[in-house]
């Protein structure tokens, strides 16, 4: 149950109605060059602020990337809205910087969580499972990173 859309949801509500849920604007397009050397330009990024009992770093990191079927990069900037409205209350949601590179149309998620379970548990979700049903099949790539600091 920690990736259940209403309880998701619900809990979105809550981070928003307390002010832990903070948009970095300074963020917008920066770029960042992966290990395989692809670009990309962040175009959101959020971060939940977290309350003094978990003041550790966050974990793990999901990385996924996807290749949008039948809409634009700024189509999707708009529609990413909706989904992000339910996994920002999943269970150990930190912080997701959105990315795209425009040339290309290859889009990437870099998701941080309290712990790898927890990025186990989106992988298996709702909303990677509607990620991947709005791409072109079989261009959905994930993994996970331990944060070794």
């Amino acid at each position: 149950m920690r990736t259940n859309p209403l309880i998701g949801f619900f809990r979105t509500i809550f981070l928003y109605l307390t002010g832990r849920v903070r948009f970095v604007k300074s963020s917008i397009g920066e770029e960042f060059t992966m290990d395989d050397g692809k670009r990309f330009t962040v175009f959101r990024h959020v971060v939940i602020s977290q309350n003094s009992k978990k003041s550790t770093k966050p974990q793990a990191v999901f990385r996924v990337r996807f290749q949008l079927k039948g809409m634009s990069i700024e189509k999707n900037k708009k529609f990413s809205r909706i989904p992000m409205l339910v996994f920002m209350g999943f269970h150990g949601f930190r912080s997701k910087y959105w990315m795209a590179d425009e040339t290309t149309g290859l889009c990437q998620g870099v998701y941080e969580w309290d712990t790898r379970q927890d990025a186990e548990n989106y992988s298996k979700s709702i909303a990677l499972a509607f990620m991947t049903k709005r791409s072109v099949p079989g261009s959905v790539s994930f993994e996970i990173i331990e944060n070794q600091e």
